[in-house]
């Protein structure tokens, strides 16, 4: 079986071209770095800090990344497609510039939603607050300017900034841990000051010009935030359809249900990584034009084939060795392993639409399939989630995730059609 395995992924490997294969392991090797520094994240915070610990963390992180994805107008992804564009003049700092000057709306998000969540069972101490902001002012700068420097396509310069990230992270919190002072909001601010680090590191390495007059550093902000507003839209709606369920579970169940989830997702989550990445890359190569529509169809329904086969390899591991990497609390968390591992097989039929919309596709059409999406998948953690706890919201991932995949492909396969009788314009 093994060696049946061996060949299998050998020939869908040999299907990629040899540029892709390249690209596609310095974006994987990043986000390997950043999975194995976030699993071990998990690990320690789970063991030391127990489900509740977890929980407040897990509830910490949707926060940020759901305010995160409002605050920079999707401008992350139209300056990533700008910049990709040969014939467009967006630079680097066009876009870093315009994302500095929307932290303070980014910081004011996360306090507005800091204090909503509040007002539910699932309060959250001052010192969390606090760290959320941080978290997420952290997250919004270091995902602008990664996606800058991807748009330059320097891969291997995300690489070394996220290394420096690791570094600083697992420094912060192995000190936190020998001192014994690993608590939530530590954690959350180990983390955070990882994000900041490797955001200025990238800052530098992107080449930016600062020498530019304020109107010519302003003069791509109105065609950046336009053609960024459906990204945005998609960006939060994917964000809830990936988070709500945490904080579902946090005001109606507890902090527990909600640990006790976030490990049964810790292993298809970061074998999402690897989706992400080859997902980009292709992407990538469409929107410059390095790859035509049919070669980079046949790359993702070739990764889809070949993600299947991890997603069975990392569930049967994760199944044998959850109770011992996290702890005997954290067993019942097996009882959703498979089902949310199936939810991700849709999962990264989604991204593969997502890489397609992204390389040939609109920017203003990207959003869509991501809010119908999340809008199935907002209500049924509603409906599922109060009656039958994290079951419910095992389900309900399974049953949102596919509507996704199915909305994002058959969405991608409209804008393309539609892109090939229109002539492009801006940032189109």
């Amino acid at each position: 079986m093994t060696r049946f395995l061996g060949d299998v992924w050998t020939a869908l490997w040999s299907g990629w071209s040899g540029r892709l294969r390249g690209e596609a392991v310095l974006v994987l090797q990043s986000r390997f770095v950043n999975l194995m520094v976030g699993a071990a994240f998990v690990v320690l915070t789970a063991r030391h800090l127990g489900p509740v610990g977890r929980g407040e963390i897990a509830v910490a992180f949707a926060l940020a990344w759901a305010t995160s994805s409002l605050a920079d107008l999707g401008t992350s992804v139209s300056g990533r497609i700008g910049l990709l564009r040969q014939d467009s003049r967006v630079s680097a700092s066009d876009v870093i510039s315009l994302t500095l000057v929307l932290v303070p709306l980014q910081a004011g998000l996360a306090v507005v939603a800091v204090t909503a969540v509040s007002f539910t069972s699932a309060r959250m101490s001052v010192g969390l607050s606090v760290a959320v902001v941080l978290l997420s002012v952290a997250i919004t700068v270091y995902n602008s300017v990664v996606s800058v420097v991807y748009g330059l396509r320097r891969y291997q310069t995300v690489l070394v900034a996220d290394i420096v990230m690791a570094v600083v992270q697992v420094a912060v919190l192995s000190y936190l841990l020998v001192v014994n002072r690993l608590t939530s909001v530590s954690a959350v601010v180990a983390m955070a000051a990882g994000f900041l680090v490797a955001a200025a590191v990238l800052v530098v390495r992107s080449g930016a010009s600062w020498r530019q007059s304020p109107s010519q550093l302003t003069a791509h902000w109105r065609e950046l935030i336009a053609s960024g507003l459906s990204p945005m839209a998609g960006a939060f709606a994917s964000v809830v359809a990936l988070r709500f369920n945490r904080l579902v579970l946090a005001a109606v169940v507890g902090s527990r249900s909600v640990g006790l989830f976030a490990v049964a997702l810790t292993i298809p989550e970061t074998l999402r990584n690897v989706a992400k990445a080859v997902g980009q890359v292709i992407a990538d190569r469409g929107r410059s034009g390095v790859d035509s529509v049919d070669v980079a169809r046949r790359h993702c329904q070739l990764f889809v084939f070949a993600n299947c086969g991890v997603l069975i390899v990392g569930t049967t591991l994760g199944w044998l060795l959850l109770p011992t990497l996290f702890g005997a609390g954290f067993t019942e968390a097996r009882e959703v392993l498979v089902v949310v591992t199936v939810a991700e097989v849709a999962m990264s039929v989604h991204l593969m639409g997502q890489a397609m919309l992204v390389g040939f596709g609109s920017p203003r059409g990207i959003g869509l399939p991501q809010i119908v999406g999340a809008v199935v998948t907002v209500l049924l953690n509603v409906a599922m989630v109060p009656r039958w706890g994290i079951q419910g919201a095992a389900w309900a991932c399974l049953l949102g995730f596919s509507v996704l995949a199915v909305a994002s492909s058959l969405w991608a396969k409209y804008e393309i059609e539609r892109a090939a009788v229109m002539p492009q314009s801006g940032l189109r």
